[in-house]
């Protein structure tokens, strides 16, 4: 079912196209943000040893453990962070960003009952269980010039889950089925997350852009003890593994 989808070169040119996009905006939102948040907190919001950011980017997400046939899918994520400088060279990093997509393509259709339905979705053309999550990172931060290498802890909270499917019939009409499953899965995953970033320039004016590449690796199985879709297809952990590419500009006057 998987090569049906053509998720990793459609992904790929999607994730690009996105990913372009925002850096074109990231000037424009960064100049608006940064008067806005200069006026309700002063310029106590930024100073050399503390300053906050928006960031928002691309997940490329799978469940590490979950089969063959399965596939990586894609999301958005956005948040804030604060960027507390320890030394010269050392700064942590809190964060949270309460939309992370996370999960997997390629899943297969668990019978509904309705003999209508579940024949309709037998080969689905797309399959996906979707992840909501908010992330908590800390991060500690290595400076090394403009680039920034760092690690750190990842507590995540499930807000949602859901398996979703889409088919083709042969009359051309397109049919989407979506099934809430968020009580199959745990809601705490633990992990960690290893970046490294490039500071496109320097952070004054509300001009400073940064780009980052981080990857989240999880430590804990997501599921729950039940029969799911994924337990078809393996008996292991199903475990978080997501690539995340975004931009983060700081709100400075």
């Amino acid at each position: 079912m998987a090569g049906t989808l053509g998720y990793p070169t459609v992904l790929m040119k999607k994730a690009l196209a996105s990913l372009l996009l925002l850096a074109g905006l990231a000037p424009l939102a960064a100049r608006a943000q940064s008067s806005i948040v200069s006026q309700i907190a002063g310029p106590s919001v930024a100073s050399e040893k503390l300053y906050f950011s928006l960031k928002l980017g691309l997940n490329v997400a799978y469940l590490a453990g979950a089969g063959a046939g399965t596939e990586r899918t894609g999301g958005f994520n956005v948040g804030l962070s604060a960027t507390i400088r320890l030394t010269g060279r050392l700064s942590l990093v809190p964060e949270i960003s309460p939309f992370s997509r996370k999960g997997v393509s390629g899943i297969p259709f668990s019978w509904t009952g309705d003999p209508a339905l579940d024949k309709a979705f037998a080969d689905p053309d797309a399959s996906a269980l979707a992840l909501q999550y908010t992330d908590l990172p800390v991060l500690v931060k290595y400076r090394l010039g403009r680039f920034h290498l760092g690690a750190g802890p990842v507590i995540s909270f499930l807000s949602s889950a859901s398996e979703r499917f889409k088919a083709e019939l042969d009359t051309g009409r397109v049919l989407r089925y979506e099934r809430e499953v968020t009580d199959r899965f745990r809601k705490t995953d633990l992990g960690l997350a290893f970046e490294a970033s490039w500071t496109i320039a320097k952070p004054r004016r509300g001009l400073g852009l940064v780009f980052h590449v981080r990857y989240l690796a999880g430590l804990v199985d997501v599921r729950r003890p039940s029969e799911t879709p994924l337990d078809a297809l393996s008996g292991g952990p199903a475990r978080n593994s997501v690539i995340q590419a975004f931009i983060s500009f700081p709100f400075v006057r």
